[in-house]
């Protein structure tokens, strides 16, 4: 007994050391993952908007707001842009109201640069938009313009660029309907403005070109009321039809309401400013049918499933109509345009302001809401007599002739 204690005692004296020496080590820690820092938010790509969005400016110029924004919102539910590295960057858009002032507009794009943007839609008047290109000329800031410029319109422009129809390009397609119905012989009613007298020089010429008279011209004071004698006037120079050329939609509803006044009165043809959505309804139930020059937005209804540009057009009203709850106006396209435009230009050719210029003069065919858009070094003009057709007033619609 005494001898099996004893053997019990030493083995544990043996083991002993062991023991405690397992016990008083260490343990060997777990691995763990790498510590890494916190990470830094993505920087996002900042496009600028000098818009006029006051109460002043109407649905319309709501709308632009309303296009803008929402083609940025979808641009990044998708992930946000896709740069030509592959990298994705959140898009924003830093909008400034300019009320449609020029002196309003211009500080606003030298805040926009100060604010890192690397392009800009609008303004969405003639006179903003003229003090907006010459700060992005001096900037060296992609601008693009939602409306046409006051000032020289020969000038080059090396960094701005319009989502407008040039007036000349509207005449152009006005008269390509009259040669495609035959039409040889036409009035002109145009306001007393240097615009219209710069305008009746280039219809001369495309008359000319297209081997079509021009019988009586009349012109009006702006601000005029009635439009009853002028049209009188006109009818007697035994035209085929009468185009007018207003400049807003209060003027194009009075005509389409004088001329119905006077009998067996020719056919009217107005000037784009006609597709205004106003333009119907001031007009009322008693206005003459009319015909009017315009996108193709106010007659999405009635296009052809076989025009590539339907579909685009469908999808922006269906998107805008949508997210406002109103029926989207040709204004709004430009907006929606504007912004699709720059992230497509951006995702295929980089994200500095020469690569967006660049980018911006490569764009051939461009599928846009507003119409088909290409650019060119020496034209900055995206829209011209392709974006245009000729629709007739039906009630307080416009139609497609049947």
């Amino acid at each position: 007994m005494q001898r099996t204690l004893w053997l019990l005692a030493m083995t544990i004296l043996v083991l002993l050391p062991g023991v405690l020496s397992a016990a008083c080590s260490p343990q060997v820690p777990r691995p763990v993952a790498a510590p890494t820092a916190s990470p830094q938010p993505i920087a996002p790509v900042i496009f600028g908007a000098i818009l006029d969005v006051g109460r002043d400016a109407g649905p319309d110029g709501r709308q632009r707001y309303e296009a803008a924004m929402l083609a940025v919102d979808l641009v990044n539910q998708r992930g946000g842009l896709r740069l030509p590295d592959g990298a994705r960057r959140p898009l924003q858009l830093l909008i400034y109201d300019d009320a449609g002032r020029p002196e309003r507009a211009e500080p606003a794009l030298a805040r926009l640069v100060e604010d890192g943007a690397v392009a800009v839609i609008g303004p969405s008047t003639p006179a903003a938009t003229a003090a907006a290109r010459r700060a992005a000329e001096t900037a060296g800031l992609p601008l693009v313009a939602l409306s046409e410029a006051d000032g020289d319109g020969t000038a080059r422009w090396r960094w701005t660029f319009s989502m407008m129809v040039p007036p000349e390009e509207a005449l152009a397609a006005t008269l390509d309907f009259f040669a495609a119905s035959g039409v040889d012989r036409f009035a002109w009613l145009a306001p007393r403005t240097m615009e219209a007298t710069i305008l009746q020089r280039s219809l001369v010429r495309l008359a000319g070109a297209a081997r079509m008279q021009i019988v009586r011209d009349e012109r009006y004071a702006p601000g005029d009321e009635s439009f009853t004698d002028q049209l009188g006037r006109l009818q007697q120079g035994d035209p085929r039809v009468i185009l007018a050329w207003p400049r807003d939609a209060q003027e194009a509803a009075q005509i389409a309401r004088d001329a119905a006044t006077i009998r067996d009165l020719v056919p009217v043809f107005l000037g784009p400013a006609a597709s205004d959505p106003k333009t119907l309804e001031l007009a009322g139930n008693r206005a003459a049918v009319v015909r009017t020059v315009t996108l193709r937005l106010p007659v999405s209804d009635d296009l052809w499933d076989h025009d590539a540009l339907t579909p685009v057009i469908r999808d922006f009203r269906r998107e805008l109509s949508a997210r406002t709850g109103r029926e989207a106006t040709s204004e709004a396209a430009g907006a929606w345009d504007a912004v699709r435009l720059l992230v497509e230009t951006i995702e295929r050719g980089g994200v500095t302001r020469a690569a967006i210029r660049d980018g911006l003069e490569g764009t051939t065919d461009y599928l846009g809401a507003a119409g088909t858009i290409s650019f060119g070094p020496r034209s900055h003009d995206g829209l011209d007599r392709r974006a245009l057709i000729v629709a007739r007033s039906e009630g307080r619609h416009w139609r497609l002739p049947p």
